[in-house]
């Protein structure tokens, strides 16, 4: 990126490069190069930006490589740098975005969970603390923790949820045991109470039953009857939905009993005595009777100790009084050492505490008694004496300080405010006056406290009301004026981030251009002051993006030496492989591919130190020639020498062809070079068969040698020369009627004719002396002829 953003815009060739018009340059490998330095340059960077989230982000917006880029967001600790990231890097790489975003989306998810731990903590810590413990409240903690994500969570926080846990289980299983034992108890009780009831009905069954026993003799018939019909009719029994009624009300009066519910069973016998009214003469049964006696009588019983206790609560409330009495009499004589001073407000809590228990007490059903009355209240009225002046002094405060905030209102109300001129020269002088009233209006109704403790709350609406007016009238224009200060701001800045784009196309001009926006931004300072917090804000972006500006200009330009300077090492170090080559003892093969690589990297453009350009060019060109003669001198050396070669085999194998007798020549034919497998083939299959004449025909063998004396423009006598006329009429002939092989390369078919006529064996003198004349002009042909290897 940085390479292409100092480019020259003419388009003209980078310095240093060899115009090479046939070979495309090798841009991945050079973009991968320049990726490497990049990420070398940045890497130490991003190690000392740790742990500073401005410097982080700085690097996430200007790196040029996208993985030191998301290391950089991967490195942010704060949440609000997180934010500021997502929120600036949205026009960036995606890569770099996404990680942005789904950093600060777990920031925010840790943030809460968190917090909501803290919540469930706070109320696990408040429900301790509660008696007894409400076992609803305790499940809704339970499942408040289940929510959330424990490894979001600080390990402080699981281990204090954990014991708090085990604390609060411990409360419950004590307030079950406790209610377990209260229960039994009670029942206990109730059970006592129904024995003692159907002890009682027995003892009255029995009584009836020996009254029954001494009864007068049976009168008379007419007596009998007359009784009978004025007896009352017989008695009837409970239906099985009366008595399904009768015992679910019994069951509840009973259970509120057994929790000590004294209200809730007065009332459910009350529901109870209303349904046994419509069933006078309906006989209940024993056992109903005597749960309903029981009641009734546990209820009077309950009712007397009520009152007992209501009596004796009244007569200790009443002592509670008259010492707190006492206390403030005590309190009120500075004489008296060692007397506790008193706290008005916990004195008038206590006071009006007291009023309300004797309220609950007497609500409750204790016996109103006169004259515990009066003397409480005589002793309530003795300690309230000192709040009913400290309360008077503070009402004579308010009053004062509603003055005095009055007086404030009414100075702020006379300062002039007229239209504010258009020239932004002329708004800071207009808006001083209004501004310095409305900071010393505000710094002096600071100084008179809070409103809601400093003033009659009568007053209080009334106060707030004017005092918004007030401030509202000075207030609105200001804050109009500030809010458009306040945009002028926003695009000043808004042009400033801009301004770090626009560096990568234009970076020559950003200097004057953040100059012009300094200049800018002091004059809108100076027209209309914001508040300190929003100045301060807007300040502190304004001067990131400029930094930023100057930083990335500084960094193009340190990116755009380093670039250089890494290129002119390259450059360096390829004339450098090409001039510390031995070019004596190096073989040819490592020769030609120094030589070939050093003209692939070269042909790539790059940029490298103007002041280097004419010197490095010279010398590559100087180091490239000499590699070249070396490679060209070797090749040729080889060449001449497998030609040389080739000679001497062919006339080895002559030899051996002319010598009926045959002789010792496989020791000779070993002692030979080597060949290329294009003629070593054909000499090898050659001799190894045994001596004789082929395979060839001796007219199709000069035919060969004809075509093989053409192709390199031999010189020929005139017979020769017709030979060969009639050969490529006959050539013409056969392709004319079909009857050419199919056309192959032209290199490729003279090795082929060249590889046939060294195998042919029997070869008469003048067939000899023409191969070797063709041997001896390929020994001045370029390398690789014929088959033969240029290297």
């Amino acid at each position: 990126m940085l390479s292409r953003l100092f480019k020259k815009r003419d388009g003209a060739e980078a310095p240093g490069a060899i115009p090479t018009p046939q070979t495309k340059p090798d841009a991945k490998e050079a973009r991968a190069r320049q990726a490497e330095d990049a990420a070398a340059e940045w890497q130490p960077r991003l190690q000392a930006a740790l742990g500073d989230d401005a410097a982080l982000l700085l690097i996430a917006q200007t790196a040029p490589v996208l993985d030191i880029r998301c290391a950089a967001i991967e490195a942010l600790a704060s949440e609000d740098a997180l934010k500021q990231a997502e929120r600036e890097l949205r026009t960036h790489d995606s890569r770099v975005h996404r990680a942005a975003k789904r950093r600060l989306v777990a920031a925010v998810t840790q943030r809460e969970a968190r917090a909501g731990a803290q919540a469930v903590i706070a109320a696990a810590t408040a429900l301790a603390a509660e008696v007894p413990l409400p076992a609803n409240r305790l499940v809704a903690i339970d499942h408040g923790w289940q929510a959330l994500d424990a490894s979001l969570l600080e390990p402080a926080q699981v281990s204090g949820f954990t014991e708090l846990r085990e604390q609060l289980n411990a409360l419950l299983r004590e307030q079950g045991e406790q209610e377990q034992r209260m229960q039994q108890e009670q029942q206990e009780a109730q059970q006592r109470a129904i024995a003692e009831a159907q002890q009682a009905q027995a003892e009255e069954e029995a009584r009836l039953a020996a009254l029954a026993a001494a009864a007068p003799p049976s009168p008379e018939p007419e007596a009998v009857q007359e009784a009978a019909e004025a007896a009352p009719p017989p008695t009837r029994s409970l239906s099985s939905e009366q008595r399904a009624e009768l015992e679910g009300l019994l069951t509840q009066a009973e259970t509120a009993l057994a929790d000590g519910q004294l209200a809730d069973m007065q009332q459910h016998l009350q529901t109870l005595d209303s349904a046994l009214e419509p069933l006078e003469g309906v006989k209940l049964g024993d056992s109903l009777r005597a749960r309903v006696q029981a009641l009734h009588a546990e209820r009077e019983r309950l009712k007397g100790w009520q009152k007992w206790g209501g009596a004796l609560a009244l007569e200790a409330l009443v002592d509670e009084a008259e010492a707190i009495a006492k206390l403030t009499l005590l309190a009120s004589r500075p004489e008296i050492a060692n007397v506790p001073k008193l706290r008005l407000k916990a004195h008038a809590e206590s006071i009006q505490s007291m009023r309300a228990r004797w309220k609950e007490i007497d609500h409750l059903g204790a016996p109103v008694n006169q004259t515990l009355w009066q003397r409480f209240d005589v002793a309530l009225q003795a300690a309230y004496v000192p709040v009913a002046a400290q309360q008077a002094a503070l009402k004579a405060s308010r009053e004062e300080n509603l003055q005095a905030r009055e007086a404030l209102l009414t100075t702020l109300d006379a300062v002039p405010l007229g239209e504010a001129p258009a020239q932004p020269e002329a708004q800071a002088a207009h808006w001083k006056e209004p501004l310095r009233a409305l900071g010393q209006f505000q710094l002096a109704w600071r100084q008179l406290g809070p409103l809601e403790h400093t003033v009659p709350p009568a007053k209080r609406k009334a106060l707030q009301q004017r005092l918004n007016d007030s401030v509202g009238r000075i207030e609105a224009p200001v804050e109009a004026a500030r809010r458009a200060a306040e945009a002028q701001r926003e695009r000043l800045i808004a042009r400033a981030e801009a301004l770090v784009q626009e560096l990568v196309r234009q970076p020559r001009d950003a200097v004057p251009r953040v100059r012009e926006l300094q200049a800018e931004w002091q004059l809108h300072a100076r027209t209309l002051p914001l508040e300190r917090k929003v100045e301060n804000a807007l300040w502190g972006r304004f001067k990131a993006a400029t930094d930023a500006v100057f930083a990335q200009r500084e960094a193009a330009f340190s990116a755009r030496d380093a670039e250089l300077a890494a290129n002119l090492a390259a450059r360096e170090a390829l004339v450098a492989s090409m001039t510390t080559l031995d070019l004596e003892v190096t073989p040819v093969a490592d020769m030609q591919r120094v030589l070939n690589e050093a003209d692939r990297a070269w042909r790539v453009a790059v940029e490298v130190p103007r002041a280097a350009v004419n010197g490095l060019d010279a010398r590559f060109r100087d180091a490239r020639a000499a590699l070249a003669r070396a490679v060209a001198d070797s090749a040729q050396k080889r060449w001449h020498a497998q030609c040389d070669a080739l000679a001497a085999r062919l006339a080895l194998c002559e030899e051996r062809e002319s010598t009926p007798e045959g002789g010792e020549f496989s020791e000779r034919w070993a002692a030979l070079g080597a060949l290329p497998a294009a003629w070593d083939k054909p000499l090898a299959q050659r001799w190894s068969q045994p001596i004789a004449t082929g395979p060839l025909t001796e007219q199709a063998f000069d035919d060969l040698l004809l075509q093989l004396e053409a192709a390199f423009e031999m010189p020929a006598t005139p017979e020769q020369q017709a030979a060969r006329r009639d050969l490529k009429l006959r050539a013409l002939k056969d392709a004319l009627e079909g009857r050419a092989p199919q056309s192959q390369d032209p290199a490729t078919q003279r090795a082929q004719w060249f590889s046939a006529a060294l195998r042919q064996a029997g070869v008469t003198t003048a067939g000899r002396e023409r191969l070797h004349a063709l041997v001896a002009v390929l020994r001045q042909s370029p390398p690789g002829s014929l088959g033969g290897s240029a290297r």
